[in-house]
């Protein structure tokens, strides 16, 4: 069995190297956005919607993705119509911690205490 400072020491490394390889994933994901504009600015300005080489191919694909530009408008549209399946079925966390704390009770949701662990470095 591991002794309990080992285990911080462990936990700490782990940390650090999940930190690098989330840096490492930033810059690959920001080097394949620009990428990816390259690639459908020159796809447009030639017409063309696939393009292969081998065993990859690429297609163009439009999409409609919402922008809310009013949230107390939405808000008032999806309880007047009760399309709730608009919205993310999540509860903020927060909210609801601070509703429970000013003693407010909240019909449909029930309170789960996790424990996790709040690791500083020093």
């Amino acid at each position: 069995m591991k002794k309990l400072n080992d285990l911080l020491a462990e936990y700490g490394t782990l940390r650090d190297g999940i930190r690098e390889l989330q840096a490492q994933e930033k810059e690959l994901n920001a080097s394949k956005r620009e990428l990816e504009a390259q690639i459908s600015i020159r796809m447009q300005e030639q017409g063309l919607d696939k393009i292969s080489n081998g065993g990859q191919t690429i297609s163009l694909k439009n999409e409609i993705v919402p922008t809310v530009e009013d949230w107390d408008l939405l808000q008032t549209h999806v309880a007047e119509t009760r399309q709730f399946e608009l919205m993310h079925k999540r509860v903020s966390a927060t909210a609801y911690r601070e509703a429970i704390a000013a003693g407010i009770d909240i019909p449909g949701v029930k309170s789960t205490e996790l424990t996790r662990i709040n690791y500083r470095s020093t």
